[in-house]
């Protein structure tokens, strides 16, 4: 079977995290942000992950950059592997379309940044993770440091997933994400960040007016969102916190 082929090569390109499920477990996504408004007939999801190594986030020296950096660079490895996965159930006669990791971005009725589509609740479907109080996918052996990949297809794939771990989630007193937040963006009881309010905060976009960027997404949030990913990512944003990453002790992250 194709999965078979898209299974092996993941684990050649050492992917930490793999699974697939029904794309039906989406169907109640926003308007505009569901599998079918993607790829008609989408019967099946692909979601992987790759897990940061912790010493990115701890090292004293040059920190921020070193964050940047690598993350810049694993988006890129993410984006590339579901570009090829996509190929092959194509050449094996399906549809399939990748979903990046960062960007392009969409701005809902609500006039928030966010994802084309869900990777987080694509994770969750797929049993490669659960959604953390800091709005993270935690996973037992990798903590809140796993980077995700995705995509969609009309093959009706089983559902698998590896590694086989359980996922307690988040201990039940555990607000150091909220606690260490310097802007109080993460909201632990609805395991929520306030996006807008994180990104005000973390990114730095000498290419981007952020004026401009209000004013169309007040006006027209498609061309807000589009003038947001040709402008501030990659390369072209520094970001200046990863705390709610750094600082989170679930499972290996500690």
């Amino acid at each position: 079977m194709i999965i078979d082929e898209i299974h092996k090569i993941a684990q050649e390109e050492n992917v930490s995290v793999f699974g697939t499920g029904p794309a039906s477990e989406m169907a109640d996504e926003p308007p505009g942000f569901r599998p079918e408004d993607f790829l008609p007939g989408t019967q099946s999801l692909i979601c992987f992950g790759i897990a940061m190594p912790r010493g990115v986030y701890d090292t004293p020296a040059y920190n921020l950059e070193t964050v940047w950096r690598s993350q810049n660079l694993m988006y890129r490895r993410l984006d590339t592997l579901s570009l090829h996965f996509a190929t092959l159930l194509e050449e094996n006669g399906f549809r399939a379309i990748p979903i990046y990791g960062c960007m392009p971005l969409g701005v809902n009725e609500k006039g928030t940044v966010v994802g084309i589509l869900n990777q987080l609740r694509m994770a969750e479907i797929v049993k490669i993770g659960v959604i953390g109080r800091n709005g993270l996918l935690l996973h037992s052996l990798y903590g809140s440091r796993l980077m995700l990949g995705g995509l969609l297809t009309t093959a009706s794939l089983p559902a698998m997933h590896y590694p086989e771990n359980e996922e307690t989630g988040c201990p039940p007193d555990c607000q150091i994400c909220s606690e260490a937040c310097p802007v109080n963006a993460i909201m632990p009881e609805r395991k929520q960040v306030k996006i807008m309010r994180c990104l005000r905060y973390t990114s730095r976009t000498p290419l981007m007016s952020r004026l401009k960027f209000a004013l169309l997404r007040a006006r027209n949030k498609r061309a807000a969102a589009r003038y947001m990913s040709l402008n501030s990512f990659d390369e072209h944003t520094f970001h200046i916190c990863s705390k709610c990453v750094a600082l989170c002790p679930y499972g290996g992250a500690g």
